[in-house]
């Protein structure tokens, strides 16, 4: 069953926009939920036994909600030339090297993904970072102390596990009953590597900049429907964190932006960098993104994946002032929260992008796409 919600009258096109994307996580029961581009309408797919006074209801309070929030566009800071598209309809196809959900890689894809992290790792290293490791696991009293759950609560991965106790075992063993018997853990799965880079200089002076940099599996929750192709629950994530004072933490964002938009040119993908703002899912925080926009505090780099595919982020550069270092008390020599920022590149992204640019036969590929990816990178 198909329904639709006419927002005409009672919101703008950025207000149903930012009720979209609030609407995703908000409701269950359905198989898509879109925005009409012609009508500004809300589209919703229902599956059988959905409860459609529910989701009504939902939508009519986020449409209240929404309504008297002041929504601003993203800016583009660069972008790319008109040129001739490089998709054409002989590609092959990739569909045995990247499955729709993403679950399983295979021989070029799985190339491709030590490439292009490789080249990522040695970009950082150009500028002097450390190496780390982190665990996929993270405490929930880290993620408490930069308030990331009640943020963002539609993208967490609660681990859950059963009690050490004969009797509660022998439940498990004997009736299967595992959420009567399970409990929350404290750890949840790691929304993003950065927060473990605050975890470990927690309570830490430091008195020289200092940049990190891992690669990590990451975790989201995203609706069923909303899987595949570019959207992952479980993706890998190779992130750059920043610690010094603000004049160094915008330099050093804006020369990793330079040198991110001059590989992302070489390897002939199109596309842009603009404002952004998080994903925050409460009404009531829109504000914080509005103020992310107007003071470019994270700029995403969109690419055009081709027909049929869409444009989508695929690294974000963030300035966080001292919104992190000062609860996890990463201080400077005068005891004053340093600034920060993060660098993030969604590996899975790159590699999806440069197979839907490109196909999955590598041996057609351009000589000098596959000469940046064969490779050492070398800095302008």
């Amino acid at each position: 069953m198909i329904k639709t919600y006419p927002t005409e009258g009672k919101l703008n096109v950025k207000q149903a926009q930012s009720l979209l994307s609030k609407l995703m996580y908000s409701i269950e029961g359905i198989s898509d939920c879109r925005l009409d581009a012609q009508t500004q309408d809300i589209v919703v797919d229902m599956l059988p036994g959905a409860d459609v006074g529910t989701i009504e209801g939902t939508i009519a309070y986020l449409m209240e909600k929404e309504r008297h929030n002041r929504i601003i566009g993203s800016r583009t800071y660069i972008q790319s030339e008109e040129k001739v598209s490089p998709w054409h309809e002989e590609m092959q196809p990739i569909d045995y090297l990247f499955t729709a959900d993403g679950s399983v890689r295979r021989d070029l894809a799985v190339t491709l993904f030590q490439q292009i992290d490789r080249i990522l790792q040695e970009l950082s290293l150009h500028h002097d970072a450390q190496l780390r490791s982190y665990p996929s696991m993270i405490p929930l009293a880290t993620l408490h102390k930069c308030r990331y759950i009640p943020t963002f609560p539609q993208n967490i991965h609660l681990v859950s596990e059963f009690p050490h106790r004969l009797q509660d075992l022998n439940k498990v063993r004997e009736t299967g009953h595992l959420e009567e018997i399970s409990r929350l853990s404290a750890y949840a799965l790691s929304p993003a590597v950065c927060f473990h880079c605050y975890a470990e200089l927690s309570e830490k002076r430091l008195s020289n900049p200092l940049l990190l940099t891992a690669r990590g599996t990451c975790y989201r929750h995203e609706a069923l429907w909303r899987l595949g192709k570019h959207r992952m629950n479980e993706f890998s994530m190779r992130e750059i964190v920043m610690f010094g004072d603000n004049s160094f933490i915008e330099t050093k964002r804006k020369q990793f932006m330079e040198d991110v938009w001059t590989l992302f040119e070489s390897l002939g993908l199109r596309g842009r960098i603009e404002t952004a703002s998080d994903p925050f899912y409460f009404s009531e925080e829109t504000a914080k993104g509005q103020l992310q926009l107007m003071g470019n505090m994270k700029y995403e780099l969109v690419v055009e994946a081709g027909e049929g595919n869409g444009s989508f982020s695929i690294a974000s550069f963030n300035n966080m002032e001292d919104s992190l270092c000062k609860p996890f008390e990463v201080l400077n020599d005068e005891y004053k929260p340093m600034h920060s920022g993060c660098i993030a590149f969604g590996i899975d992204r790159w590699m999806f992008a440069l197979l839907s640019c490109y196909g999955g036969d590598y041996a057609k590929w351009p000589a000098t796409v596959k000469q940046i990816l064969e490779q050492p990178f070398k800095a302008a």
